[in-house]
């Protein structure tokens, strides 16, 4: 088969797309100053804004129970969406126990910024986009993969702002906003479509 080579530049700019899309979640990391997810570890944000940093190791129990929710979930979109929840659950539980200090507040108050174990919009964005990265380069997410987080929110617009992580299903591109910024650890976060967090206040 002739390829010719306005094929073969489409063909070269789609997989760059594809690829600039894949390193997305991993480039905001590095905008931010963080640490992405490397070799089975998380380097997880609190403190706000990242300020305290601790290593969590993934090759254990908690990891373990985690694999075989998503495992379970492999029968819709919808269904590896409800696991996420409940993955993200035990995940905050998990970070939470190994922070030590008073569990994390939801929704910031920022009287405790700076306090071992308290976590911002940021590090929850942060700590669930290194959990949703090694999930997706472990084979555990069929049906969805994960974005660059996003914001809302900018002052002028009355919105404090406001970060979140994000994942986008592979059928329709749909975008699902999964943010455990407004519970406590060890609860379900947030998710939702993308669209309908961003109108949130």
């Amino acid at each position: 088969m002739k390829i010719t080579t306005a094929f073969a530049f489409s063909c070269l700019t789609a997989f760059g797309a594809h690829a600039a899309a894949a390193d997305a979640p991993r480039n905001w990391f590095r905008d931010q100053g963080y640490v992405a997810p490397l070799n089975g570890r998380i380097i997880a944000c609190h403190g706000y804004g990242c300020a305290r940093r601790t290593e969590i190791g993934v090759d254990s129990d908690w990891f373990t129970h985690v694999a075989g929710i998503m495992r379970a979930g492999r029968t819709s979109a919808q269904a590896e969406r409800l696991a996420l929840r409940d993955a993200v659950r035990i995940y905050t539980a998990h970070l939470a126990a190994q922070f030590g200090g008073p569990p994390d507040a939801p929704r910031s108050p920022p009287s405790l910024s700076g306090q071992v174990g308290q976590m911002d919009c940021l590090d929850e964005a942060a700590n669930t986009t290194s959990l949703l990265l090694l999930l997706q380069e472990r084979g555990l997410l069929a049906y969805h993969e994960v974005a660059r987080p996003q914001s809302r929110g900018f002052f002028i617009d009355g919105r404090y702002p406001h970060f979140t992580a994000v994942i986008v299903q592979k059928e329709g591109h749909s975008q699902w906003a999964v943010d455990p910024w407004t519970s406590a650890p060890g609860s379900r976060p947030d998710l939702l479509p993308l669209e309908d967090w961003q109108k949130a206040s």
